[in-house]
């Protein structure tokens, strides 16, 4: 990263007081002398940071102290430092656990995943037989994998997956001050891996002419269509944070004629969300134009293939 030379002159910016060559802040109003400069880094080293880029970002808050009097600006910028140190090196963190605790933590993680991941098979083997179960446990378990898979590509940590029979599943993972638009890539991973396994359960279906596989494939569509309703508890609420007002018009619109298009409630149900979503007025300081075009076509996808499914012959809710 290139230093940055002193543009300010010999008088204060703001209040036009004299300031010595090597000064940092003005004697008499407290501004820092090199405020924008200061500005730049500290963006770069959070967007950095959101990146999963952990070493650059530190680096770069490293080379903010120069320009920083002591100051709480300065113990600001020291805590910033000491926490990516802290997720650079885990194991320096302070342990406050018991031994036995701390020896057990890590086989308890590695347990609940296939622990968890076989209840989920028994519950619905015991509902809806052996088939569906295998096949909607997969389909499930490919769409966490696309959460999980994207949050480690962003260099974030991530768990395996955890399955609530009866609910679904989530992957727990941890990052600070995550970009709006990198939350909305692992976010919309989820439907877009959830559609493929709904595409793949499909050929299966065309390959083996089993019933079971259109069931499979129809009811991924239909839970990853709604996996993308822009409210918290589901993926398309963290997607939604990512888009302006303008996009998220075009998220409804979109919504409404797919309704009209295909009899899906669903797509009603996407409508409201976005309508209440448009009603929030939080939308992000610089929209994402390509991530409102990907969450129109992940919608588009799931809700074709549930609707699809449903029209060849065997519908999964009407015989339920």
């Amino acid at each position: 990263m290139a230093a940055f030379t002193s543009a300010h002159g010999s008088f204060c910016a703001k209040c036009g007081s004299s300031l010595g060559s090597d000064a940092l802040a003005c004697g008499h109003c407290g501004r820092l002398v090199y405020a924008d400069q200061l500005d730049q880094i500290a963006s770069r080293a959070r967007q950095l940071a959101a990146l999963g880029q952990l070493q650059l970002a530190r680096e770069h808050w490293i080379a903010a102290l120069r320009f920083l009097p002591e100051s709480n600006e300065r113990r600001g910028v020291q805590r910033e430092i000491e926490k990516l140190e802290a997720r650079l090196s885990p194991e320096s963190a302070p342990v406050r656990e018991s031994r036995l605790k701390a020896a057990a933590m890590p086989l308890l993680t590695k347990l609940i995943f296939p622990l968890s991941l076989l209840a989920f098979v028994g519950v619905y083997w015991s509902l809806l037989g052996w088939w569906f179960a295998v096949g909607i446990t997969a389909s499930v378990l490919l769409h966490e994998m696309g959460h999980y898979v994207t949050v480690r590509r962003y260099g974030f940590k991530a768990d395996l997956p955890t399955f609530l029979p009866g609910l679904g599943a989530f992957v727990r993972w941890t990052g600070g001050n995550v970009d709006p638009g990198v939350r909305a890539m692992i976010s919309l991973a989820g439907p877009l891996f959830g559609f493929l396994s709904g595409a793949i359960a499909y050929f299966v279906f065309r390959e083996t002419g089993r019933q079971v596989w259109l069931a499979v494939a129809e009811f991924a569509g239909w839970l990853n269509l709604l996996n993308l309703t822009p409210v918290s508890i589901f993926d398309g609420g963290a997607a939604m944070s990512a888009l302006g007002r303008q996009q998220r018009i075009a998220v409804l619109l979109f919504s409404l004629v797919f309704f009209f298009l295909l009899h899906d409630y669903l797509f009603l149900i996407l409508a409201g969300g976005t309508l209440y979503r448009l009603s929030t007025r939080d939308a992000p300081p610089e929209p994402r134009q390509r991530i409102a075009l990907y969450f129109i076509l992940l919608a588009a996808a799931n809700g074709l293939l549930s609707w699809y499914c449903s029209h060849q012959g065997y519908s999964f809710f009407s015989n339920l």
